[in-house]
């Protein structure tokens, strides 16, 4: 008798965890179908850059691209970016660059680990649609000292978080890269706000997206970019 009503309880539960389950996938495949369909037919710009003079060391990079990564991430977010990263001057090239955490852009055979890279390769048309920069309220020497943590990492060779992982910080990935740098100075990016994900994406079942930092209370402005169709 007693055993019966444990299957019956464990069917229920099964049963409903299923149809949890099932919503998932149907969701994600409806957001892969609209990425292909997309993508036939997408005319692409170029994110052109502007303001540079008002860039500090630490500001927020923002951008959208055209992958099913992408197009996921800002479906579940309801954003229009997908991606994050943060600004920092190099001196040797006089120039301003990106640090960020970003899958599939490892060369073939080459382990994906953090990157610094010029604003021409982070907002390159084949990877960029939509893009934005903002600012965290904060002194410009805190802001220095979280854009040299997160440079800190680039020079350790840590490895892109495939897990989306926040409990486990030997490997970042973007948004977890920022709130990082950010949270090692005292700053906390994403008011404590957490997206719901697929175990199949995140085995703690949630993860922190772009949008969460973009939304924060200590992010003065976030301004777009203006996109030039070709």
């Amino acid at each position: 008798m007693v055993k019966d009503v444990v299957c019956e309880k464990k069917s229920i539960y099964l049963a409903r965890n299923m149809k949890k389950f099932d919503k998932t996938f149907v969701a994600l495949g409806v957001v892969l179908l609209s990425f292909l369909m997309a993508s036939c037919t997408v005319r692409r710009g170029t994110v052109v850059l502007t303001g540079q003079e008002d860039f500090r060391e630490g500001d927020l990079l923002f951008r959208c691209g055209y992958g099913a990564e992408s197009k996921f991430v800002t479906a579940a977010s309801h954003s229009v970016y997908s991606h994050i990263g943060m600004l920092h001057y190099d001196k040797a090239s006089g120039g301003w660059m990106a640090v960020h955490a970003v899958p599939g852009e490892a060369e073939a055979g080459e382990r994906e680990v953090l990157k610094v890279e010029p604003l021409s390769a982070f907002y390159a048309k084949e990877r960029a649609e939509k893009g934005a920069w903002a600012r965290v309220n904060c002194p410009d020497s805190v802001a220095a000292a979280a854009a040299a943590y997160a440079l800190s990492k680039v020079a350790q060779h840590v490895e892109f978080d495939n897990d989306y992982a926040l409990g486990d910080t030997t490997s970042l990935y973007c948004t977890e890269l920022v709130w990082q740098a950010y949270l090692h100075q005292g700053i906390d990016l994403s008011d404590g706000q957490r997206h719901e994900v697929p175990m199949i994406v995140s085995n703690e079942g949630t993860c922190m997206f772009p949008s969460d930092i973009e939304k924060c209370s200590n992010i003065i402005f976030v301004q777009s970019f203006k996109t030039k169709n070709q």
